[in-house]
């Protein structure tokens, strides 16, 4: 009998030792707490707004910089005026109006005639740029547009 005794309170005593030792693990040995009445009232009103906000808030609110980053900063100046070419000049043809009838008109001339061409539509009004080298083909476009009673005019452009 004396035997379960001594292992039962053997048990219990190491459950005890067990929970208090888990206590003692799981608490923050870093923090110390303050109670409220000891603080001043700027400190009391930051820590009222801290416990308000999220992590991410309150770090976004701090002017601070007590951080630095774990990596070299390094600046470069990279030229790219010699990779990039230069500027094309190419025409772009303005309408006075912009209906399906008068973009397919538009379309039609310019495939007759082989030029090359982009239509950019920005605001619902359509906007072409032709790919001509000279403004005398380009003038050629504007009569026969005449034709189809649309008035256009021509706009040297740099792209």
């Amino acid at each position: 009998m004396q035997k379960k005794v001594t292992i039962a309170l053997f048990a219990l005593l190491v459950v005890v030792l067990g929970m208090v030792l888990s206590n003692l693990l799981n608490e923050e040995t870093g923090s110390v707490h303050i109670d409220a009445q000891y603080l001043s009232p700027s400190q009391k009103k930051s820590e009222e707004i801290l416990k308000n906000k999220t992590w991410s808030e309150a770090l976004a609110s701090t002017n601070e910089t007590k951080f630095s980053f774990p990596v070299n900063e390094l600046y470069m100046q990279i030229d790219l005026k010699k990779y990039i070419p230069p500027k094309v000049k190419s025409y772009r043809l303005v309408v006075d109006r912009a209906d399906r009838y008068s973009l397919f008109c538009i379309v039609q001339t310019l495939s007759q005639m082989n030029l090359p061409y982009v239509v950019e539509k920005r605001d619902k009004v359509p906007t072409i740029h032709v790919g001509s080298k000279t403004k005398n083909s380009l003038k050629s476009v504007v009569e026969k547009l005449k034709d189809y009673d649309i008035e256009s005019k021509i706009v040297e452009v740099w792209l």
